[in-house]
């Protein structure tokens, strides 16, 4: 029988982790394994772990002394203790509808397996004292024009994927935004993505989220004229594209080969370049190459 790893990063989550884990055993696929990684949890997350795991033989907490002190390295650990052929992230606070798993499996298992695969649905944005306020993914990139300057990736959470991406992702040095924004980068330019319209979470959002609370008008132009604080390009995200380019250039299509080379060097142009460019290379936000122009004209480049 088919079997999924999902893999669990926790820090400080006593609020909310009881629920997320029981939501998924919940799920009408039961064939899964949760895999749990603390990074140094100062509450009572470990306790109310170990009480659960308890009554739970899928689910195993990987005790050991490695700290890491950020989400995106403890997921990315957590990819070297999994041997499934499917693998789903969870984050700690969210919460899975009971058909989560079997849906995405369903439409996984119809791939190409032999090459990476990422197959993506979407969620809820779910604030608890106010109900369900928007959808939190309002794009669905395809190519890597429409990726690069999204300063993101699609929600991990929001992900299964296969082994064999699992592989690609562990062969991965280099440096890190996020884990999801990894795995998005490497469905887009070495393996396939797939996106599911149906919403299969509530993804919570409260104050401690590590991603910072999500907007449900991310698409207003608008907000592009309110936040002028923020750079076009946050260089966390530059780095890291930086290192997966040097990493896996020769895996790359030359077209896509192209694209993030040009990306990269954009930072050394003028303001008048980068526009020409931008239309040259049909670079996008949110599916719009107005909203980037908008906002290389309005905010400074990177910082």
């Amino acid at each position: 029988m088919v079997k999924v790893d999902i893999l669990m990063a926790t820090y400080n989550g006593e609020l909310y982790v009881k629920s997320q884990i029981l939501s998924l055993q919940a799920q009408t696929f039961q064939n899964w394994r949760l895999l749990i990684h603390d990074d140094g949890s100062t509450d009572n997350t470990i306790s109310i772990l170990k009480q659960i795991a308890s009554t739970d033989s899928r689910i195993v907490i990987l005790e050991d002394t490695t700290k890491f002190g950020n989400a995106a390295e403890n997921f990315t650990y957590l990819l070297n203790f999994s041997n499934a052929e499917y693998l789903m992230y969870c984050d700690q606070d969210d919460i899975w509808f009971d058909n989560k798993i079997e849906c995405q499996l369903q439409a996984i298992s119809k791939k190409n397996n032999k090459i990476p695969q990422v197959v993506y649905s979407n969620s809820y944005v779910w604030i608890p004292e106010e109900g369900i306020k928007g959808l939190a993914t309002l794009t669905f990139p395809k190519k890597i024009n429409q990726l690069l300057f999204l300063n993101s990736g699609m929600q991990g959470c929001s992900a299964i994927f296969n082994g064999v991406m699992r592989e690609l992702l562990v062969s991965y040095k280099g440096k890190l935004a996020m884990h999801d924004h990894l795995l998005h980068l490497s469905a887009i330019c070495l393996g396939e993505v797939e996106y599911l319209e149906a919403k299969l979470m509530l993804y919570r959002n409260h104050e401690k989220n590590v991603t910072g609370a999500t907007s449900v008008s991310t698409m207003d132009v608008s907000r592009i004229l309110k936040n002028t604080n923020f750079p076009v390009v946050d260089r966390h995200h530059y780095e890291a594209i930086f290192d997966f380019y040097q990493a896996f250039k020769a895996k790359l299509e030359m077209r896509d080969q192209m694209k993030v080379k040009i990306y990269l060097e954009m930072v050394d142009y003028c303001f008048f370049k980068k526009l020409f460019l931008v239309l040259k290379e049909d670079y996008q936000l949110f599916g719009s190459k107005l909203r980037l122009l908008s906002k290389i004209t309005l905010r400074s480049y990177i910082n």
